[in-house]
Formats: structure tokens, C-alpha cells, sequence
């Protein structure tokens, strides 16, 4: 690297080449002592093999704008890094990118000790998501940390806590004292990857951040795995709040400030104001939470194979200018439409849904003759929240994979929820589900069509807690019958049900085989304990 930056600099100056630079330099470096015999390995860290763009990365990282003489001047180092790299100076060359400094870190050992160089891995990374939380007093760092440990299963540590851990382990007695900010969160990387590897934890939850370069290097170290939340509130509700009395809560904040615990909500991901009630509080974080992972996804709209005359006119029907998304759910529009039976069933997604757009436009939506039509209506807050019953986030899901997208709003990103959100959603339906199926089961008239949709939504529920996701009502009885035997659970057949809906025996078969599998349902998470 010394033998780069001196051929940059003799390129610049004497306008030669990097190639010309770099043999001038070697000649030069020819006639140094030599000195004494050691192991060398020489690693290169570069952004990008494009040294124009290596180049760009390096005058973007100064802190402040570079004059057109040093510009040229890192061009030209690029230039010449590029030649090192082609005639081999470079044991291992490990172009980063944005990769965070744990994955270079990793990386950059792991080819170390492939080389024989005696160097100590890092624990086993084993965390999908560092929250770090910070905020000034009284701001509600607490409840946050609470209600991610609480409702999305977070393991909630203190930061000060595993700072003092670090320092007992390296034997110092102040680490703020001793230690740099950039080292304090280095130090503390290495009990959070200590902790997760022992305990297993994937989510971990840090308060409170109140050292801004500290905060901003963890955000490099673990890239955007760390998540830093920022809670802000009104002094007059945080001074509510406190009890302590106002001055001596100022006198904190000012102690906080030095250390440039405010300055963190310009590099937060996430900016909560919780100078509202705690139900605004719990949205906020369980907003944050669930959606902090999700894809976002263009879609294409798909030609629906059944129905799609009425499916069109009531896609003009609801679109406008705040229409976003516009979606066919369930059966409708597939190959699983069955005459008679199926319901067409639209989502749509807007802007907003006031009550005079939903009397007005949704309201208004014609049904076919004999064919009942259901509409729902979400915001596209909702959909970004994730605030939607199991069904829609089953028909998000499929539309990710193109299936049922009837309109697309240009631009428009659909988040994806993860099949296990799907499985956790369904199963807490599953209460709802259980108790409507018993109420049609005690009707004085079976509702067949009801039934049957419960029984198929009872198995679907539990196909997706063993990890399969189905769709067609035959597929899904078929799948329930296979993997649960011991249910005893077999219904009719679909067909016949659709064509005979009133015949007794396969109305009591129905019946039978719904009783039967809530049966199983209620017995199924049964715990046996063996005394001796």
C-alpha cells in the first residue's frame, strides 16, 4: 500500500502512468536496505473492483468535499491498486462493497487462517436483528424495550451493563474512560455475538444508546441487521412522565446531550413520537417489528381465467387515483372457481377509505345473479403495517407469486409477509374460527357452504403450523387426511356437495367429519406428564 500511494503520487506529479509509477517506485525500492526476514500477508480492502468507482467511494467517505487536485489524486491510487492487483502484489484482495465491518471482519479471518496465520475466529453469528434504542429521559425507551420483549419475543439487554461485562473481561476499570467511542461499540459487539452464541438468541433488543459515535459505529460494524430506534416526546409529557422534578430531569438531558444522545435521531432508522397514548405507543413498535424484514415487490397483473368479464367491470368500477392495488382472493378468478359454490371475493387497497367512497363507490358494486360478492377494503397504511386478518396476508403472499393481481398501481410496492407470518396470524385466528364453526355446527339449518369453508380454514390453519401452505379445498382435505391420520377426519367429496347439498347422508357425513376434527383439534396440544 506504501508503494501505491508513493507511485500515485509520482503519476500525478510527473504525469506518468500507474504502470510507469509503479516500476519507478520498485526501482527506488530496489536499493533500500532490506529488511530483517518476516512473515508477510497482504491483504488489499477495496470497495469495488471498478477503480473509478473504487475512486468515487473514497472521496464520498472524506468528510468534507475534496478539491480536484486530491480527487485526482485518489483516481489515480485506484488506477494503480488495479495494477497491483493484475501482476499478483496482493495475497487475498476482498472487494467489500457495503458489506458491514462484522462480515468484512469474518471474512477477512477466515482467509487468514486458511493462509496459516494464527488468528481468532469470531463467536457464531447466529442474530437476524440488534435493536438499539435511544432517546432522551423519560422518552419511553423503557416501554419500547418492554413491548418488543414482551409481544415479538425480544431479548432485552442493557448496553451499560454489557459494556461493564467487555470491561471486567479485558481488565479495565473505566471503559468510558479507556476506551473510544468506535472501541466501546466494538467491545460491545463482542458480548452481543458472545451472549446470542450461548443463549441462542436471534433478536436482541440494546437500551440505551446515549453516545452518538459509539450508536453510529455499531451501525457500521453490524450493518442494517442493526436497527436503531429513536423515541422522541414533548419535554412537558416526558417532565409528566419523571419522578424526579423538571430541573433535575433537565440536568439529565444535559449530560445526555454532551454525549450526543439527541444527535442519534439523525441516523435512527426508525423515529418514534411517543408524546401520544400507549395505544399509539404499542402501534408504532408493532408496526416496526413485524414489517422491519419484509421484501417489497413490484407486481404484474394476471389475467384472471374465470370470471374475468364481471372481474374487469369491477376493476373500473372501484379504481381511482388513490386506488393502489386491486386484488382477486380466494378461489375467484382461478382454476379453483366452482360454480354454484364459490364466492367472488375482491381486496382493495387505497389511500384512504373514507365512509363516502365506501357507501358511494364500494357500496355500489353489482354482484352477478345468484353469486355473492365480497369486498374488502384496507388503506395502504394497513397493508404497510401488516394490520390485516390471516386471509389477506395469504393473498399477499400469493400475489407476490402472481396470482389474483387484477390492478397495480404504478410504482406501487407490495410488502411480502414470510410464511411464518402467515402461520403465527392464522393460529391466532384460530380461537375465532373454532368458536364460529361450533355456532354453525348448532344451527337449527346446516349451512353446507359454511361448513365446509370452516372445516377446510380448521385444516388450513394447522397444515400451515406443520410448514404447508395450500390453497384448493380438495388439496388441502387431501394434505390434512395424510399428515393427520388420527383425525379420522373424511368429509365428502366437494363435487357432490356442490351438486347434492341437501342429501342427509352427505350432510351427516360433513357434520362427522367437522366434529371429529374439532375433536382432534382439542386434544392436539395436550401435554402428558408421567409420574413415577
Amino acid at each position: 500500500m506504501l508503494r501505491a500511494t508513493c507511485a500515485a503520487t509520482a503519476a500525478l506529479k510527473d504525469g506518468l502512468s500507474p504502470t510507469k509509477a509503479l516500476r519507478l517506485v520498485d526501482r527506488l525500492a530496489a536499493d533500500l536496505l532490506a529488511a530483517a526476514p518476516r512473515c508477510e500477508f497482504h491483504v488489499l480492502l477495496r470497495r469495488s473492483g471498478d477503480p473509478a468507482r473504487e475512486a468515487a467511494e473514497a472521496l464520498r467517505r472524506e468528510p468534507k468535499p475534496a478539491n480536484e487536485r486530491y480527487a485526482a489524486y485518489q483516481r489515480t491510487l485506484a488506477d494503480v491498486l488495479a495494477v497491483q492487483v493484475e501482476r499478483g502484489d496482493y495475497h487475498a484482495v476482498l472487494d467489500v462493497g457495503d458489506a458491514p465491518i462484522l462480515e468484512v471482519q469474518r471474512t477477512l479471518r477466515s482467509r487468514l487462517a486458511d493462509a496459516g496465520v494464527n488468528v481468532e475466529p469470531l463467536p457464531n453469528d447466529v442474530l437476524d436483528r440488534l435493536w438499539v434504542l435511544g432517546g432522551m429521559s423519560e422518552s419511553g425507551k423503557s416501554t419500547v424495550g418492554e413491548l418488543l420483549r414482551d409481544e415479538h419475543g425480544v431479548t432485552r439487554l442493557k448496553i451499560g451493563y454489557l459494556v461493564e461485562v467487555a470491561a471486567m473481561r479485558a481488565g479495565v476499570a473505566d471503559p468510558y474512560e479507556h476506551w473510544s467511542e468506535r472501541e466501546q461499540a466494538e467491545r460491545l459487539t463482542d458480548e452481543i455475538l458472545r451472549f446470542a452464541e450461548t443463549t441462542k438468541a436471534r433478536t436482541i433488543s440494546l437500551e440505551s444508546a446515549h453516545r452518538f459515535e459509539a450508536t453510529a459505529h455499531l451501525k457500521r460494524v453490524w450493518g442494517d441487521r442493526c436497527q436503531v430506534v429513536y423515541v422522541d416526546a414533548d419535554m412537558t409529557v416526558r417532565a409528566s412522565r419523571a419522578a424526579e422534578s423538571e430541573s433535575r430531569l433537565r440536568g439529565r438531558d444535559a449530560t445526555k446531550r454532551e454525549r450526543g444522545a439527541d444527535r442519534i435521531a439523525e441516523i435512527a432508522d426508525h423515529l418514534i413520537d411517543n408524546s401520544g397514548p400507549l395505544s399509539a405507543l404499542k402501534l408504532a413498535v408493532s408496526r416496526i417489528a413485524s414489517t422491519v424484514d419484509l421484501p417489497r415487490v413490484t407486481l404484474h397483473a394476471s389475467g384472471p381465467v374465470t370470471q374475468s368479464g364481471w372481474l374487469g367491470q369491477a376493476v373500473d368500477h372501484v379504481c381511482d387515483e388513490q386506488v393502489a392495488l386491486v386484488l382477486a382472493t380466494g378461489s375467484t378468478g382461478t382454476t379453483s372457481w366452482r360454480d354454484g359454490w364459490s364466492d367472488l371475493d375482491l381486496l382493495v387497497v387505497r389511500d384512504t377509505a373514507p365512509a363516502t367512497w365506501l357507501r358511494e363507490v364500494a357500496g355500489t358494486l353489482s354482484s352477478p345473479d345468484g353469486i355473492k360478492v365480497g369486498l374488502s377494503v384496507f388503506t395502504t397504511a394497513d397493508i404497510d403495517a401488516l394490520r390485516v386478518p390471516p386471509r389477506v396476508v395469504q393473498s399477499l403472499r400469493r400475489a407476490a407469486q402472481g396470482v389474483g393481481v387484477l390492478y397495480r398501481r404504478a410504482g406501487h410496492l407490495l410488502p411480502v409477509p414470510a410464511a411464518a407470518h402467515g402461520d403465527r396470524t392464522s393460529r391466532g385466528e384460530l380461537g375465532l374460527v373454532l368458536m364460529t364453526t361450533r355456532r354453525l355446527l348448532a344451527a337449527d339449518q346446516l349451512d353446507v357452504r359454511a361448513v365446509h369453508k370452516h372445516l377446510v380454514l380448521l385444516a388450513k390453519i394447522v397444515l400451515r403450523a406443520d410448514g404447508y401452505d395450500l390453497h384448493d379445498a380438495d388439496d388441502v382435505l387431501a394434505a390434512f387426511r395424510e399428515f393427520h391420520p388420527a383425525a379420522e377426519c373424511a368429509p365428502p367429496e366437494l363435487s357432490d356437495l356442490i351438486r347434492r347439498p341437501s342429501d342427509p347422508v352427505l350432510r351427516g357425513q360433513l357434520v362427522d367429519a367437522t366434529d371429529r376434527l374439532l375433536t382432534y383439534l382439542d386434544r392436539l396440544d395436550h401435554i402428558v406428564r408421567i409420574s413415577e
